[in-house]
């Protein structure tokens, strides 16, 4: 058992023997992507906590419930950008890392595929199937799945509207994510650190000037904030991060930055939020210069969280990291629990309705968050997982 814990340059725990040094190497030459982070573990578990807490309390909301707590819930919108920065910088650290091996492309998309896929399309399946079986419990929207099948939901509802996908309108973040896979894998394979840094921060900016014109020409809020171009700033700031610690000096030097960037965007985005009096996503200042200060607080969030021991120990708490590890089931299929505990004749069998107060409120979002962690539970061991083993021939 390791006595002492030495952070290296790439901004791992190594456990090494007492009075051991670090082994001296380039950060670049380290198997960074093949180390699992347990702080990552728990931010992801922080991101999925804030989507249930956000769609749950909106169904609370919706049944007529009034609370300071579920008001407060709105803020959970949050838990998506976090997302896409986590994401962006896990991706871009496993594309670097892999990127002059044999089988580049091969192994990157036949991972994602059965990470992805499995759970996407087994979701998607089953809720035409609920539509077929169900149809007046309003499960299924007013467009052909084929737009979801083709990862082409935030495309869908921003020129048809938020019904038309349905219960699985949340996939358009979904669909913003494969569109980076698309995109991203190409240019890291054959550009240098500095040039995939520098476009990187092109596209953050890009985003930034694209949305403000959305903005002006007075596009619809929900098209500015769906549509994958205007939202690439986060996954590229996660990018930027990602890249950035893969220098020749590794994560340590910018464990400062990371706390500047966290307090000071932090703050500017509560400015944000001070000025619109509104926790919501759909103002004109959030739409525009709190989109990417948000990503910025979440890229120092998560420097800072692998390379300051003591944010580590508390990201990498157990409670979070199960939510981590099981996040992508749970974002997926927590709506449709939602619809089918709260939309249904099953709704009145719970005894939740409006004017419950808030024990019903309670329960509510209880029930919810409960019921998604079970399907979320059955769904990983029973139907992904042998998915995810197969992963092991392309490494």
């Amino acid at each position: 058992m390791a006595s002492s814990a030495e952070v290296d340059r790439a901004g791992r725990v190594m456990d090494l023997p007492q009075g051991t040094a670090p082994a001296v190497a380039k950060a670049r030459d380290l198997p960074i992507a093949g180390v699992h982070v347990g702080a990552l573990d728990g931010i992801r578990g922080l991101a999925i906590l804030l989507v249930l807490i956000y769609h749950f309390g909106r169904s609370a909301n919706s049944f007529g419930f009034a609370h300071p707590l579920l008001a407060a819930s709105e803020i959970g919108w949050l838990g998506v950008d976090l997302f896409f920065v986590l994401s962006g910088f896990l991706i871009t650290g496993i594309l670097y890392d892999s990127q002059r091996r044999p089988g580049y492309f091969r192994n990157f998309y036949a991972r994602r595929a059965l990470r992805i896929f499995p759970l996407y399309y087994g979701a998607l399946l089953i809720v035409v199937l609920l539509s077929l079986a169900w149809p007046g419990a309003g499960v299924w929207g007013t467009h052909s799945p084929a737009w979801l099948a083709f990862y082409l939901t935030n495309v869908l509802l921003a020129v048809e509207g938020p019904e038309s996908a349905g219960i699985l309108g949340h996939y358009w973040s979904l669909a913003i994510e494969e569109h980076f896979y698309l995109m991203w894998p190409f240019l890291v394979r054959w550009g240098s650190r500095r040039q995939l840094m520098a476009a990187a921060a092109a596209i953050i900016l890009g985003a930034l000037l694209l949305r403000v014109a959305m903005v002006i020409q007075g596009v619809d809020p929900e098209a500015i904030y769906i549509l994958t171009p205007g939202r690439m700033d986060a996954l590229a700031t996660g990018a930027l991060c990602s890249l950035a610690i893969r220098g020749q000096a590794g994560a340590m030097p910018f464990r400062a930055p990371a706390w500047a960037a966290l307090l000071l965007c932090g703050a500017g985005a509560l400015v944000v939020i001070m000025a619109q009096r509104s926790l919501g996503n759909y103002g004109a200042l959030m739409q525009t210069i709190g989109y990417t200060l948000l990503a910025a607080t979440f890229g120092g969030a998560i420097l800072a969280g692998i390379t300051t021991p003591w944010l580590k120990t508390v990201l990498e708490a157990g409670v979070l990291r199960w939510f981590g590890r099981y996040s992508y089931g749970l974002y997926v299929w927590h709506p449709i629990v939602a619809v089918i505990l709260f939309y249904t004749p099953l709704t009145a069998a719970l005894g939740v309705q409006p004017g419950a107060g808030d024990i019903g409120a309670a329960a509510l979002v209880l029930s919810g968050i409960a019921g998604s962690i079970l399907v979320a539970l059955i769904s990983f061991h029973c139907w992904e997982k042998p998915f995810l083993g197969l992963k092991k021939a392309f490494s």
